[in-house]
């Protein structure tokens, strides 16, 4: 077994790059995934509110009350300066002004007054929250002049608004059971880990894997090589061997850096489904890594690639992106690469796609076939050379 612990002295040599690689994607994950048993919940949005009433009337009183019960209103001096800074500090979120004549404007129902901006409104930046606060201050101002319209008092119109308002609305979360995995040991949160894993495995894998081929593959080593008893067939043999358990062994540290931000052993059908999905990718990725060194190129061109080559599949296939976010011509561009598919298992086994176990299991078929084709595309390169 010369050749095997030839191969595993030099990748002492190649550890410090995997310990580099899985302390900065530990670091990144961990304020990622929050917690494991996090649900899928609805909350409703809520501002900090700065309020300015220059028409101290009844309608501006009940409007502030009114918008007090959702949002958290923030006491600060009538100051230009001083509000603009506090928005600035992200102390206050959106900023309102109620101005003198609101209630008049409010209780009429002729052109000008419909036609006139009731309020003044300041905030740093858009945002879905600021979208929805306007949205709830014209559904406010419609539903008050639609009473008033009904010959309704201003007064009872206020009443009756504020009613129908603090109702609010029922959310449920519809699912379907049996084309979408429910499965609370495996959260979309903690789904994280295992999605932005294609591009780890790539850079590590290639970047530990390769350079320890090349240097095997150098002319003097390759000599001695030759000149011993070693047989070609033994000789590969042994490499392959040598080269499974390394991308075992560093999958394996993955995994247990993963158990560290799930808290322990992992749980449930889908987490070990989403474990599979990983030694199978790596397998895959392993795979790249003896392709690429069939072509004798040199260690900085295979880190190149690699990471053209990761970073590529991670934009494209939903590693750092959602699928659902990414546009049809791209995900259509995607299905030609593995992690794709890497990434549409996982999302089909947290929930985030709809999917079946045969879908998930297509999934694994099309990454073993990128295996296969990268291992047949290599053995042509090698008995052409």
């Amino acid at each position: 077994m010369q050749v095997f612990k030839l191969f595993f002295k030099i990748a002492r040599s190649k550890i410090f790059i995997g310990l580099v690689y899985l302390v900065v994607f530990l670091a990144i994950c961990f304020p990622m995934v929050r917690s494991t048993q996090e649900k899928l919940d609805f909350t409703d949005t809520s501002l900090a509110l700065y309020v300015r009433d220059e028409d101290h009337s009844e309608a501006s009183e009940r409007l502030i009350r009114m918008l007090a019960k959702k949002n958290e209103i923030v006491e600060l001096e009538n100051d230009n300066t001083k509000i603009l800074d506090a928005m600035y500090y992200e102390i206050v979120d959106y900023a309102l002004v109620i101005p003198e004549g609101y209630q008049d404007r409010l209780s009429r129902l002729d052109d000008e007054s419909m036609n006139h901006e009731l309020f003044q409104s300041y905030h740093m930046r858009d945002s879905y929250a600021v979208a929805m606060m306007r949205l709830d201050l014209n559904e406010y101002v419609r539903n008050v002049r639609m009473k008033i319209a009904q010959g309704i008092p201003l007064s009872d119109a206020l009443t009756a608004v504020e009613d129908a308002m603090d109702k609010g609305v029922e959310v449920k979360f519809y699912v379907n059971e049996e084309k979408t995995f429910v499965d609370e040991n495996y959260t979309q949160d903690f789904a994280v880990f295992f999605q932005m894993m294609p591009y780890i495995l790539i850079a590590v894998i290639v970047n530990v894997l390769a350079p320890i081929l090349l240097t095997l593959n150098r002319k003097d080593p390759r000599n001695r090589i030759e000149c011993s008893r070693v047989s070609i067939s033994s000789y590969t043999v042994q490499i392959f061997l040598a080269g499974a358990i390394l991308t075992v062994v560093i999958w394996l540290v993955f995994m247990l850096g993963g158990m560290l931000l799930y808290g322990g052993m992992y749980r449930g059908t889908s987490c070990w489904m989403a474990v599979l999905n990983s030694f199978i990718f790596a397998m895959v990725a392993a795979m790249f890594s003896i392709f690429l060194v069939s072509f004798n190129i040199g260690a900085t061109v295979v880190g190149m690639i690699s990471q053209i080559v990761g970073l590529g599949m991670a934009f494209m296939c939903g590693c750092f992106f959602p699928q659902s976010m990414l546009g049809a011509g791209v995900l259509t561009a995607a299905k030609i690469l593995p992690a794709y598919w890497f990434v549409k298992a996982n999302d089909i086994l947290c929930g985030r796609q709809m999917g079946t176990m045969k879908d998930v299991r297509l999934c694994f078929a099309v990454e073993i076939g990128f295996f296969v084709l990268l291992l047949i595309a290599t053995i042509i390169k090698k008995s052409k050379k």
